[in-house]
């Protein structure tokens, strides 16, 4: 890769103030909304078990992390440089993120939120993920089919008894 080609795949100052805004409204968004969460005082849970703890810590670094991107783009004259122009996008890339989007959202809204025991929709959810995305690399491997599968029904298994316990004994989160 030239270094011509390099410099055009880097974001512009412009592009990157405007995802500092972004992500610091994002980050104040998830930051209040987990303040304003019960802290359910009335039943005399430990301060550092709280509903809402980790999301409030996460959009505190989201928060921070927004502004020191902000205040860098600022610097290099991301408020008057020009926008870039427009990219073709890969469509392959387009698809996989759409792929990623209503796999989560499928996962979020379907698997966990009808009743579906959670490691169950946790395993269904890895082992489809990882088969379905990961196959090209697989294949590039010279793995089977069925040796892609079996792979993947291993880590699903493996990383959804891991969050679930995790929830349960370290979180202390009743799962469904």
């Amino acid at each position: 890769m030239s270094m011509e080609e390099e410099d055009d795949e880097v974001a512009s100052p412009r592009e990157d103030l405007i995802a500092a805004v972004l992500w610091v409204a994002f980050g104040l968004a998830v930051t209040i909304g987990s303040w304003r969460m019960d802290r359910l005082e009335k039943l005399n849970i430990n301060p550092y078990e709280v509903p809402g703890l980790v999301p409030f810590l996460l959009g505190c670094a989201m928060t921070v992390l927004g502004l020191v991107l902000f205040f860098r783009a600022w610097a290099q004259g991301g408020w008057q440089a020009p926008m870039a122009s427009a990219k073709v996008h890969d469509p392959t890339l387009l698809r996989y993120m759409a792929m990623v989007f209503g796999g989560s959202l499928f996962y979020a809204l379907l698997l966990i939120g009808t009743g579906l025991p959670f490691m169950l929709g946790t395993f269904l959810f890895i082992a489809v993920f990882i088969g379905v995305l990961d196959r090209q690399r697989q294949n590039e491997m010279g793995r089977s089919v069925t040796a892609q599968w079996v792979r993947a029904a291993i880590y699903g298994s493996g990383w959804s008894v891991l969050v679930a316990l995790s929830f349960e004994y370290i979180f202390l989160v009743r799962l469904p």
